[in-house]
């Protein structure tokens, strides 16, 4: 399928294990899409719906979806690494164990999301919204997470050595065995009570 153009509509469709490596898929609607173990690495899904779709164990890295609605997808598992998610709406994803090395999600909508030991290293998220999320065990050292949004979450046993959390709001959230060595926490708001 390399070299397809866009906008194509795939809702509900199977595309298990798929090879979409490198496609323009720019604008493509895949709502509820089995996408899992499929490859799309380098891929341009900006502006896509992928709503509710399931990528699970699928090959990202690289890909661009910024500005695509990612509400309620299936990631676990998936390798997102240096994925470009800017402006992109992903309240409620799945991103349990997923790989977020070097991702771009600056000012990403990502309240609500379910990530236990995601691996979002060097991650870049400025203006990032990851409120009320699951974030336990994930490792966030070397993220760069200014004026980032973390109320509420549950972050027990994080990991953010390094991190640049200047000016991100942690209200709220939950901070029993964070790890926080070398962070940048000039201007955070946070409950000191929370660190237990």
């Amino acid at each position: 399928m390399d070299g397809l153009s866009a906008p194509l509509d795939f809702p509900h469709r199977s595309l298990y294990r798929a090879n979409l490596m490198g496609a323009d898929l720019r604008g493509t609607i895949l709502t509820g899409a089995d996408l899992r173990e499929a490859n799309l690495i380098a891929a341009c899904l900006r502006q896509g719906n992928l709503r509710r779709a399931n990528l699970s164990r699928a090959l990202l890295r690289r890909c661009n979806l910024s500005e695509a609605d990612l509400r309620d997808v299936q990631a676990n598992e998936t390798d997102l690494s240096a994925a470009a998610l800017t402006d992109s709406e992903a309240q409620g994803i799945c991103l349990y164990r997923a790989n977020l090395t070097g991702a771009v999600l600056i000012r990403g909508h990502f309240a609500q999301t379910y990530g236990p030991e995601a691996n979002c290293q060097d991650l870049w998220g400025d203006y990032l919204d990851l409120r009320w999320s699951n974030l336990r065990n994930a490792s966030f050292s070397g993220a760069r997470l200014r004026y980032a949004r973390l109320d509420g979450a549950d972050l027990r046993g994080a990991d953010f050595a390094g991190a640049d959390l200047e000016g991100a709001s942690l209200i709220g959230a939950r901070l029993e065995g964070a790890h926080f060595t070398g962070a940048n926490l000039s201007a955070v708001h946070f409950d000191p009570a929370a660190l237990g």
